[in-house]
């Protein structure tokens, strides 16, 4: 065989080692390869969490209360009730009775006690001022103006059964002006309609202290003992 034939076949031989050695190269460093050269991923293993412990039926327990927890009952019993000292509520109008006491009359001017009365078995409180519109002997109202007076103020007053408190009424009985001065400048009441301290029902009391002038103004101290 020439030398020139042995060149040749030599070149081609290491031209096939070349190829093969590029070959395992490539397929070392990527993907394997499919049909066609197309690259195949291995599809990627998804790690599944373990299996809680007693089987799938098992279930997590419910978080348990501690000891002393607002709310904490054992199954059966009613709920436990607070324990509240005795309260005195309100004295209400249900609970009154009324008068005008004490009339006093001088240079025209006139004053008077209005008191209340536990009339009731249970003691209750009044504090601050009442309301009070007068009536004449029809049942019609008359002029009323109340202006409350800050001497005395108010202050909280407990009443046991058959204990009284009073509010201090001062009027004119001199007429103003628009009223007659030849006659009674207003008409006389017949009885005044009390509204105690908060509430909103009145109670009847007879009025024997003549016709109130100033279009029926009377100044009202808060209730006091």
């Amino acid at each position: 065989m020439t030398p020139h034939r042995l060149r040749s076949i030599g070149l081609r031989t290491l031209q096939a080692s070349g190829a093969l050695l590029i070959a395992g190269l490539m397929t070392g460093c990527g993907a394997p390869g499919g049909p066609n050269g197309q690259v195949i991923t291995a599809p990627t293993q998804t790690e599944q969490p373990a299996p809680p412990a007693g089987g799938s039926d098992a279930r997590p327990a419910p978080p348990t209360s501690g000891a002393g927890d607002i709310g904490e009952q054992t199954p059966g019993e009613p709920p436990a009730m607070a324990t509240q000292p005795g309260k005195v509520e309100r004295c209400h109008t249900s609970m009154l009775s009324g008068s005008l006491a004490q009339p006093d009359a001088g240079a025209g001017q006139r004053y008077a006690e209005l008191v209340l009365r536990n009339s009731s078995s249970e003691t209750c409180t009044l504090y601050g001022y009442g309301g009070m519109q007068l009536i004449d002997q029809s049942g019609r109202p008359l002029p009323t103006d109340m202006t409350r007076v800050p001497n005395p103020g108010p202050t909280l007053i407990t009443l046991a059964p058959g204990e009284t408190a009073s509010a201090t009424l001062h009027w004119t009985a001199v007429p103003h002006e628009g009223e007659p001065e030849d006659a009674p400048c207003q008409p006389t009441p017949a009885r005044a309609e009390v509204i105690p301290p908060d509430e909103t029902d009145p109670l009847s009391i007879t009025w024997t202290s003549g016709p109130v002038c100033g279009f029926g103004s009377i100044d009202g101290s808060a209730y006091h003992q």
